[in-house]
C-alpha cells in the first residue's frame, strides 16, 4: 500500500474521530445510568436522551460542525451493523416449548396493537413513519424494534428518537400496572407472566414485571417475549416490500428502496446461523453485547442530530399512540388468554 493510499485511509479516519469518541463517552455513560436505573431505564433511551441534551446545550447552535463525519457514520453503518448483530436474539430452538396457541396470541396482538396505532395516528393526521415506529415499537420490542425499522421507513431522527421516548415510558407505567395487579387481584403465576411477556415492550420491563411473582414468573414472561421478538424479522421484510411498493412502479430503480434491506438479510441469516447452532453459545453472547452496543452507539447519534424544536408536540401525539396502542394489546390479550385457559 503506498503513501497515496494510506493518507486517503488515515484522512477519513481523523475526520470521523471527533464525532465517534463523543458517540462512545454518550454510549459508556448511557451503560452506566441503565446500571443504576436497573429494568425501568434502558441504555438506547438514556443514550438518545444523552445525546439530545448534550446537542441542545453543549452545541446549542452551532450544530453538529466537525462532529458530523463521525456521528453519521454511527447513525448510519454502524447502526445496521448493530440491527445485523441483534439477530442472535432469533434462537428459534427455544420456541419449541411455546407451542401454536401462545404464537398465535402473540401475533394476534402484534396486529391489534399495530392497527390500533395506525387507526389513531392517521385520524390525527400524523406523519406516516412516527406511527409506524411507534406501532412497532408497542407491538414488538420497543426501542429495538424502532431502531431496526427507523431504516426501512427512512424515518426522521426527530420521529425516531420521541417514538423511543414515548415507548419506555409506556412500558415503565406498564411494569409499574403489573405491580399493582399483584397487589390487588390473585392472578396465577402463569398467566401473570404469560401477559407480562405479552404486552410489554422491552426485555427487562418484561422480566422486573414477571418477577413481581417470583423466578417463575420471570421465566415464563421471558419465554412469551420471545414469540414476540421472533415476528420482529417478517414484520421488517413486510414493510421493506411495502415501502418499495410505495416508492411506485413508475419511479426509477436507483430511488426505490431493496426489496429487502440488505441489513435485514444479514439480521435473518444470524438468525437461521444460531437456530440451526452453527454459533457457539460463548460467540452469541458476545454477537449480543456487541449488537447491543453498536445500537447504543446508534442512538446516541440519533440523539446528537435531533433539534429540540422539532420535538415540540410531536412527543404528546407519540404517548398518546403508545398509550392507545398498550392499551389495545393488553386488551387483545387478556381476552385471548381468558379464552385459551377456559
Amino acid at each position: 500500500m503506498g503513501p497515496v493510499s494510506v493518507a486517503a485511509l488515515i484522512i477519513p479516519l481523523r475526520r470521523r474521530l471527533p464525532g465517534l469518541l463523543l458517540v462512545a463517552a454518550l454510549t459508556a455513560l448511557a451503560y452506566v445510568g441503565a446500571a443504576w436505573g436497573g429494568a425501568l431505564v434502558s441504555a438506547l433511551l438514556l443514550a438518545l436522551l444523552l445525546g439530545v441534551l448534550w446537542r441542545t446545550f453543549a452545541l446549542r447552535e452551532r450544530g453538529l460542525g466537525p462532529l458530523a463525519p463521525g456521528v453519521a457514520i454511527a447513525a448510519g453503518p454502524l447502526l445496521r451493523l448493530g440491527i445485523v448483530a441483534l439477530g442472535v436474539r432469533l434462537d428459534a430452538r427455544l420456541l419449541a416449548d411455546l407451542g401454536p396457541a401462545i404464537l398465535a396470541g402473540s401475533l394476534l396482538g402484534v396486529v391489534a396493537a399495530f392497527l390500533a396505532v395506525e387507526v389513531a395516528g392517521r385520524a390525527w393526521g400524523l406523519p406516516r413513519d412516527l406511527r409506524a415506529l411507534v406501532g412497532i415499537g408497542t407491538a414488538i420490542c420497543g426501542a429495538s424494534a424502532i431502531v431496526a425499522a427507523a431504516p426501512v421507513f427512512r424515518a426522521r431522527p426527530e420521529h425516531a428518537a420521541i417514538s423511543i421516548a414515548a415507548i419506555s415510558l409506556v412500558g415503565t407505567l406498564g411494569v409499574i400496572g403489573f405491580a399493582a395487579l399483584d397487589a390487588l387481584v390473585a392472578v396465577p403465576v402463569a398467566v401473570f407472566g404469560a401477559l407480562a411477556g405479552a404486552t410489554l415492550q422491552e426485555v427487562g420491563q418484561v422480566i422486573a414485571a414477571g418477577s413481581v411473582q417470583g423466578t417463575e414468573g420471570a421465566d415464563v414472561a421471558l419465554l412469551v417475549k420471545l414469540s414476540r421478538v421472533v415476528l420482529l424479522a417478517p414484520v421488517l421484510v413486510a414493510f421493506g416490500w411495502l415501502a418499495r411498493a410505495a416508492a411506485g412502479a413508475q419511479a426509477a430503480a436507483a430511488s426505490r428502496p431493496p426489496l429487502v434491506p440488505p441489513f435485514v438479510i444479514g439480521f435473518l441469516a444470524l438468525g437461521a446461523a444460531v437456530s440451526l447452532g452453527v454459533v457457539p453459545p460463548a460467540a452469541a453472547s458476545a454477537i449480543a453485547l456487541a449488537g447491543s452496543l453498536l445500537t447504543a452507539a446508534a442512538m446516541a447519534a440519533i440523539g446528537l442530530g435531533v433539534d429540540v424544536r422539532a420535538l415540540r408536540g410531536g412527543g404528546v401525539a407519540a404517548l398518546a399512540l403508545g398509550l392507545i396502542g398498550m392499551v389495545a394489546l393488553a386488551t387483545t390479550m387478556v381476552i385471548y388468554y381468558a379464552w385459551i385457559l377456559t
